[in-house]
């Protein structure tokens, strides 16, 4: 029988989550599903209990590679899908047993060619949890492209809370560029722009876990190659479209996250400096973005910014 969703769920070395990922995907109320696992050189304990639901079910199929980045791994397993939708999960986090059943519904009765859900986002070691809401202005917007490349938050960024249609994907040839950072937004941005309806369900149905190991707490260089490749692919694939005018709003949102990042990795003050004169030359572009980053354009300007942000940071934590 042909799934209705193909799930394709990156794993490598998720030994202590990839249990309760894929228990959680295999008790889904919708049953037409197929579960693609890529397993990118994982140690053997993560490649045994991904061969036990294998062996158990036969909607789970494996595949086993090696030195597959989570872009090469997603691309990989959109090539081997054959639902009508696909979706992504990380082989960290888990889903609601309605989660499928709901987007597919949703979908369906909204002729929708995408549908976004809210989710959770959950710490372990503390058992904290928050709720993260779509922001439903994308769907009262005339252009929902302009909107996301512009004043995305991490609802509209990320793959796994999403519903794709196969058909789009492949008709299109889209796939995710192979770099570390930012690989989502050129996949979802060119996605939207062949969209012609967008479904909301704000029902938290997916979890996404936050291990305290995971947290990026070095600074890698590869971030600013990441930029510049997102930027070029783009600005190409808008080049000729009515959306080319916002790139340079998505521009900036880059290089206030390479700003970000070094902000919390590094105590370099010689990359702050040099990001922050890029900030400000592209700081015509900040009418574009939201009002919480456009807030922080005075406090560059004044060299303030770095104090705010890592006292901002620090009462979060």
């Amino acid at each position: 029988m042909i799934p209705i969703v193909s799930i394709i769920v990156a794993t490598h070395n998720v030994e202590y989550s990839i249990r309760e990922c894929l228990k959680s995907l295999q008790q889904q109320t919708l049953q037409g599903i197929e579960v693609l696992i890529m397993n990118n050189g994982s140690s053997k304990g993560t490649a045994l209990i991904c061969e036990e639901f294998v062996s158990e079910d036969e909607r789970f199929n494996l595949f086993n590679a090696q030195n597959l980045t989570l872009s090469e791994a997603r691309n990989y397993g959109m090539q081997e899908a054959a639902g009508k939708y696909v979706a992504f999960v990380d082989g960290h986090d888990f889903v609601e047993s309605t989660m499928y059943e709901k987007l597919v519904q949703r979908a369906e009765q909204k002729h929708a060619d995408l549908v976004l859900c809210g989710y959770t986002k959950y710490w372990p070691e503390t058992e904290r949890k928050k709720q993260v809401k779509v922001n439903e202005a994308l769907l009262t917007k005339p252009n929902p492209v302009n909107y996301y490349l512009t004043k995305h938050n991490e609802a509209y960024i990320v793959p796994w809370n999403k519903l794709f249609l196969r058909s789009i994907i492949m008709g299109e040839r889209l796939y995710f560029d192979n770099h570390p950072f930012f690989e989502d937004v050129g996949f979802i941005a060119q996605y939207l722009s062949f969209a012609k309806k967008i479904a909301i369900i704000n029902e938290p149905q997916y979890n996404f876990v936050q291990y305290e190991d995971m947290l990026m707490k070095n600074y890698s260089p590869s971030i600013a190659h990441s930029h510049a490749q997102t930027y070029a692919q783009l600005k190409q694939f808008f080049d000729k479209r009515q959306y080319r005018n916002v790139i340079e709003g998505l521009n900036l949102r880059l290089y206030i996250h390479r700003y970000h990042h070094v902000l919390l990795t590094t105590s370099n003050t010689r990359q702050v400096k040099s990001l922050e004169r890029q900030i400000i030359r592209e700081s015509k572009n900040f009418s574009q973005l939201p009002w919480n980053l456009r807030m922080m354009k005075p406090l560059v300007k004044m060299r303030v910014y770095p104090t705010f942000f890592r006292l901002v940071h620090k009462v979060k934590a």
